[in-house]
């Protein structure tokens, strides 16, 4: 029989057995994307569970977005002078502490300085205005009974100023008040006797009345400090308000709520602190907000009898005291 010719199948299946069978490359990218994404998972865990803890060993709630509005007051004349009696006004160097207090604080967002005062000394009001000005949190501000003068000052240099329409506010001007008690001395027949070195050095005296060139002096500090209140005032008012209204209502005169509203010195009007509060959230983007407040001082009792023996003392004493080398009162925002 004849022969026939088998092709010889040997190359081909040396060549199919020469390549391995291919892996189930689908297989190995599923189990990499699970591996990574449970690391994911427990690195994330991990993380939260360690903010959970440090929350609870501080005594503070976990923060995830700042929501808190930092209320600091601001009552009464602004002054430095560390008051001797109980309830006595935070001090300018103590508010400045409380701003920032709540710039460093993670759970506040925005910052309301809540006025009630009729100004007080130059220095002082421009201590708080210059520390809200370098403020990175947003500060606002709201006029409660009075705002007026170093107190409008401060509120001048905020974000945005809100004031009840029946509150006072304005008197945008510079006052030194400097008494003479030499006539009331010749009466009572005390004569005082001062030396000095320098021509101006008893400038101001109460002893004696005031010279055209002590007057002129006195001026010259005065317009230069009124001068910057006015600038300060207009810079912080950059396009809210001209020269031309600030100059036609900068004369010291006082004005209502309502009446700085449309004086373009106040940007909105609200009804309670309630309200301006709510509204400073809002500008912030603070949704579910809560107040914090600043500024609250815990007294003992033996504090209060210390404070009411203290203030009895130093009013004794400075009704009998007259000090010759003193000059005139501190130059004031009011």
């Amino acid at each position: 029989m004849p022969r026939h010719h088998v092709p010889n199948q040997w190359p081909q299946q040396q060549a199919l057995q020469s390549f391995p069978e291919p892996r189930q490359a689908g297989s190995s990218v599923r189990l990499l994307l699970v591996t990574g994404t449970l690391l994911v998972i427990f690195f994330v865990l991990i993380a939260v569970l360690w903010l959970v803890a440090s929350g609870a060993g501080s005594g503070s709630p976990l923060i995830l977005r700042p929501s808190g509005i930092a209320i600091i007051p601001l009552k009464g004349e602004i002054t430095n002078d560390v008051g001797s009696s109980f309830g006595a006004p935070l001090t300018a160097n103590e508010i400045v502490e409380m701003i920032d207090e709540a710039e460093k604080s993670p759970d506040i967002g925005a910052i309301l300085i809540d006025i009630d005062s009729p100004g007080g000394e130059a220095v002082a009001s421009k201590q708080i205005v210059y520390r809200i000005r370098e403020a990175k949190k947003p500060v606002y501000s709201y006029i409660n009974s009075v705002g007026a003068s170093g107190a409008y000052y401060v509120a001048a240099s905020t974000a945005h100023i809100m004031a009840d329409r029946d509150s006072i506010t304005g008197s945008i001007g510079v006052i030194s008040v400097i008494p003479n008690v030499e006539e009331l001395l010749g009466k009572i027949g005390v004569k005082v006797n001062v030396l000095k070195e320098g021509e101006h050095k008893d400038l101001g005296s109460p002893f004696r009345e005031m010279t055209p060139e002590d007057k002129a002096i006195f001026q010259s500090v005065l317009n230069q400090i009124y001068s910057d209140f006015k600038a300060d005032v207009l810079a912080f008012r950059d396009g809210k308000l001209s020269r031309q209204q600030l100059e036609e209502i900068a004369d010291g005169r006082i004005l209502s709520g309502k009446q700085a509203f449309y004086a373009m010195l106040v940007d909105e009007l609200v009804s309670s602190r309630k309200k301006a509060i709510s509204r400073a959230a809002q500008l912030a983007g603070i949704e579910r907000p809560h107040e914090v407040p600043y500024g609250k001082r815990e007294f003992t009792f033996s504090d209060i009898l210390f404070s009411a023996g203290d203030s009895f003392g130093s009013g004794f004493v400075k009704s009998l005291r007259i000090s010759a080398s003193a000059p005139a009162g501190a130059v004031e925002l009011k």
